[in-house]
């Protein structure tokens, strides 16, 4: 059985699986040229996403939920479309998702509700090594991690 952890902006969707001895069998990252305003940009991200799920043979997904509050509410709601797009293509592909909140996968996968991105990075590259080139791809393992760790 594998598991998928995602991690969405308004520019990328990255994706790490993991197996039931948690280790890593695939990271994946989908974009969209980062220049076009966001409604140009969307489809571009969802098309790719769409596409590129079809190499994913998980049924397993966690998803970060978000909540648009606060002054960013414009930026959250631009990745709250990301979220539920997202969720339409992976009900499609039959793969049961989980939403948890960020406080959440970090309190049960690092132990603190609060962690930083600093914190983050060291953790999964003491578990995994030093193959993550992004921060994305690290929230992303954490968040297969924390989907794995609730069966």
């Amino acid at each position: 059985m594998e598991f998928i952890g995602l991690d969405t902006s308004s520019f990328a969707i990255h994706a790490v699986v993991i197996n039931e001895k948690e280790e890593i069998t695939g990271m994946y990252k989908w974009e969209c040229d980062r220049k076009a305003n966001y409604f140009d940009r969307f489809p571009e991200l969802l098309e790719n996403f769409r596409l590129g799920l079809d190499d994913i043979e998980s049924k397993y997904a966690a998803l970060e939920d978000s909540v648009p509050v606060g002054a960013r509410s414009n930026n959250m709601t631009k990745l709250s479309r990301v979220v539920g797009a997202v969720w339409a293509f992976l009900i499609h592909a039959n793969i049961e998702t989980s939403f948890v909140p960020h406080g959440t996968w970090k309190k049960n996968v690092l132990g603190r509700g609060n962690a930083k991105k600093d914190d983050i990075m060291k953790y999964v590259v003491e578990k995994w090594g030093d193959k993550f080139p992004e921060q994305d791809y690290a929230d992303a393992a954490c968040l297969a991690l924390w989907n794995k760790r609730r069966f």
